[in-house]
């Protein structure tokens, strides 16, 4: 059955506010300075912990909550370097929030953080390119990314900037 763009938004909004119900940030999130200059406008950033996170956060095969793309910094180890990904989904997204001027997003890295599974995150091109010059699987970093939507593996975050 196809629902038109209208219902699709009204579900999009019912899950987000079910998920936000559900699955609240965990009480140590402080929002501090601004982050790396990214393509996305924002105008806080908030520390988050991926341990306490991504379980809350995981949604049923097949649903997804969609909510106003926000900053975050983060803390987790690279497991794997970028690799090639599509982004469809991900534009799609970020066009229905308004965001004129997305991020160029190619390529995923993967990120051990300490729970069950490693998870996924987008990662911007420009970013892509420093972790081939600048970093090392397997080491310790602070990620600033874009927290876009949840699905069922957790989180759907850009990464558009990491340091030591």
């Amino acid at each position: 059955m196809k629902y038109s763009l209208l219902h699709s938004t009204a579900l999009a909004a019912l899950i987000l506010a079910l998920a936000l119900l559900a699955a609240p940030l965990p009480a140590a999130a402080q929002t501090t300075a601004a982050a790396p200059e990214t393509s996305v406008a924002s105008v806080a950033l908030q520390d988050i912990n991926l341990k306490e996170l991504v379980p809350k956060t995981r949604m049923p095969d097949g649903q997804r909550a969609i909510f106003e793309p926000k900053s975050v910094r983060f803390t987790a180890q690279l497991a794997q370097m970028p690799t090639p990904q599509k982004a469809d989904y991900l534009y799609k997204v970020m066009g229905m929030m308004g965001i004129n001027n997305p991020p160029a997003v190619s390529r995923h890295i993967v990120l051990e953080y300490g729970g069950d599974k490693a998870l996924m995150a987008y990662v911007e091109d420009q970013a892509a390119a420093r972790f081939a010059k600048e970093a090392k699987t397997g080491e310790q970093y602070v990620f600033y990314a874009i927290y876009v939507y949840n699905n069922r593996y957790g989180p759907a975050l850009v990464v558009t900037s990491f340091s030591k």
